[in-house]
This record gives C-alpha cells, sequence and structure tokens, in this order.
C-alpha cells in the first residue's frame, strides 16, 4: 500500500507515545515503492524544542534520525513554500507559522494530505487531515 502524507509534529507525538499504533503502520510504510511521507524541517525545530524538554536532546535527535532512516524525507524550506506559508497567515492571522509551513509543503508536495491532529490544519483550503488511520 503505497501512501502519501505529510507528517506535522503532533504525529511524532504520538508515535512516541505507542509505536505499536498506526502511526507505526505509516512510518513503516515510508520507505515503500510509491510511498512518499514527508515533514518540513521546520518540524524538526518543534519537537528539539518541545520534546528535547522532557526527553532530552539526544533522544530527540534520536527519533529525527530514525524517521529518516525508515524514509521519511525532511523538505527544507523553499521560496515557493515559504511564499504560499505567507500567503495563507495573510487570510488566517492566527495560523502560526509553522503550522503554515507544514502545510504549505503537504500543499506542495502530497495533494495537501496531512497526518495532524491539530485543529489549525482543519481551516486551510486544500488540506486533508488524516488522523488515526493510514
Amino acid at each position: 500500500m503505497a501512501l502519501v502524507g505529510c507528517l506535522d509534529t503532533r504525529f511524532y507525538f504520538a508515535h512516541a507515545q505507542d509505536e505499536a499504533s498506526w502511526t507505526r503502520k505509516v512510518v513503516n510504510e515510508a520507505s515503500h515503492r510509491g510511498s512518499l511521507i514527508v515533514s518540513s524541517t521546520i518540524t524538526i525545530a518543534e519537537l528539539v524544542s518541545a520534546m528535547g524538554t522532557t526527553a532530552g536532546l539526544e533522544t530527540t535527535q534520536l527519533r529525527v534520525n530514525s524517521a529518516r532512516l525508515a524514509g521519511v524525507n525532511f523538505i527544507p524550506l523553499s521560496e515557493k513554500i515559504a511564499s504560499k506559508a505567507g500567503e495563507m497567515i495573510l487570510k488566517n492571522s492566527d495560523l502560526p507559522l509553522a503550522d503554515a509551513v507544514i502545510a504549505a509543503t503537504a500543499l506542495d508536495l502530497t495533494r495537501g494530505r496531512v497526518y495532524t491532529d491539530d485543529p489549525h490544519f482543519q481551516k486551510i483550503t486544500g488540506i486533508h487531515v488524516v488522523w488515526g488511520r493510514t
């Protein structure tokens, strides 16, 4: 089964709490032919700043590297993605910058499919939220 999707920061917290759940299936599919599982590099900053306080920097870095080794592609911010993220914030000033960047990355690469339970994403045109399933 080929999966396409962008992993929001919240996905990584869910995965760290229960690796035997549906999140494990998503990560396992990342390396399969036809699958495209991505994360914006801004999720790394969010993970280090949030998860690092509880799990520690080294553990957080190991989790990021583990996702990369499993086939998750970390996408750096491009001019195209940055511009789209800025446009989203113009339309919704309550949208956090990191969420806008993640959404713009998803629109650019995964047809707007985002693995998240963050309500901010529900308000973004073209975003298809996926949570709790593959």
